[in-house]
């Protein structure tokens, strides 16, 4: 399995390096325009690259079940559980470290708008001063970052499972039905329809438990990873399961 992680990081890497090189460069110019360009740069860049991200996730998985290139993918001794676990753990990598790259970005941001003010700042502590800073302008602080940030990738690979299992399922048990596209597009839908109301019976269940939270006040970070458990775990066992159905179809039905 590490083989074929390997392998879909040597595909894409880049494309890896061209958005580091153009994030960096960006963020420097932005820099320019003191906390402004800042604050623009860190508002737009996790929507920027959540919409990239899930589109070269999924073209990945597309072009291996579309493309003759991805044929000799599934001619490897390896099991379809293999081939989409591999595909799920390439994009939790990825995706972590965007999130790990974000996080890279507010220290230095951070670090620059404390420098503009005036005050000093030691580089040992810098973490703890962007903190304080986030805590004194804007009421939250890195945890709180961080717990939305790592709920929002949850969220994405969980999207992404059910696009890769639409795909799967077209081109395993549907493979002889026409207009092939649509049909995933219809069998997504229809996933994500039926996920939804067994989350909402889920979390109907769950209310007493959000009861229980004071929202008079901002929460902690704490207690927002509290909040925010149940969202995560629907969305860890919902990858879970969908990917282990992609790795079914593909060990047992696929039809390249």
């Amino acid at each position: 399995m590490l083989n074929l992680i390997k392998y879909e990081f040597i595909k894409k890497y880049k494309l890896i390096l061209i958005t580091l090189i153009i994030s960096a460069a960006l963020n420097l110019f932005l820099l320019t325009k003191g906390t402004g360009g800042s604050a623009v740069f860190l508002t737009l860049f996790p929507i920027i690259m959540s919409i990239l991200y899930m589109v070269d996730i999924i073209k990945m998985y597309s072009d291996d079940l579309n493309k003759r290139s991805g044929y000799m993918l599934f001619m490897t001794p390896n099991s379809g559980y293999k081939i989409i676990v591999s595909k799920l753990f390439t994009a939790i990598i990825e995706g972590l470290a965007i999130l790990l790259l974000y996080f890279i970005f507010i220290l230095i941001n951070g670090a620059y708008i404390i420098i503009l003010s005036g005050a000093d700042i030691n580089f040992n502590e810098i973490i703890y001063a962007v903190n304080r800073l986030m805590s004194g302008n804007l009421g939250f602080n890195l945890g709180h970052v961080f717990m939305f940030m790592l709920t929002g990738l949850l969220f994405l690979i969980s999207f992404l499972t059910t696009a890769y299992t639409a795909m799967t399922i077209r081109k395993s048990i549907f493979s002889e039905i026409k207009f092939g596209g649509a049909l995933s597009f219809v069998i997504f839908l229809l996933l994500n329809w039926g996920i939804s109301r067994l989350s909402a019976q889920f979390f109907d269940i769950l209310t007493p438990y959000y009861n229980s939270f004071s929202f008079v006040t901002r929460p902690t970070a704490t207690e927002l990873v509290y909040m925010l458990l149940p969202l995560n775990v629907s969305f860890i066992i919902q990858s879970i399961i969908l990917t282990l159905c992609s790795g079914y179809l593909l060990e047992k039905k696929i039809n390249l």
